[in-house]
């Protein structure tokens, strides 16, 4: 699984300890024993915003539906990131917790993590896993 990513999870872990199903995107590539860095997605409107494109100060990036694999338009939240180590992310993926269910198109992608990069909110340790 690589950068732009889509992923469906069955059981995904938020931070709050509650779990759920939940619409993913990776958000990188990761080398040697880095983990994966995700950000979870949400069909309902953020903060009014409903305009394409990057909302860096609300921590939310906008996708019109029908663009790229999402049928319905996409709140991308980036306020909360969240990291999977390789081995588990793969072992959730072949016990079909995880099911792959699209890919960004590469400006799509490249537009998401360049948004949350101008967040004041990601940790440098993150920013360093964009790279």
């Amino acid at each position: 699984m690589n950068k732009g990513t889509i992923l469906f999870h069955r059981d995904f872990q938020f931070h709050n300890g509650q779990s759920g199903e939940e619409l993913i995107i990776v958000l990188n590539t990761p080398k040697d024993k880095e983990p994966y860095l995700c950000c979870k997605t949400t069909s309902k409107q953020k903060f009014n915003i409903d305009r394409e494109g990057c909302h860096s100060q609300q921590n939310i990036y906008v996708i019109n539906p029908n663009f790229d694999w999402f049928k319905l338009k996409p709140w991308v939240q980036f306020h909360e990131l969240y990291e999977f180590e390789r081995d588990k992310f793969l072992q959730a993926h072949f016990k079909g917790i995880l099911d792959v269910k699209g890919k960004l198109k590469e400006n799509t992608i490249r537009s998401i993590v360049n948004c949350i990069k101008r967040s004041d909110d990601v940790s440098k340790y993150h920013l360093s896993l964009l790279r």
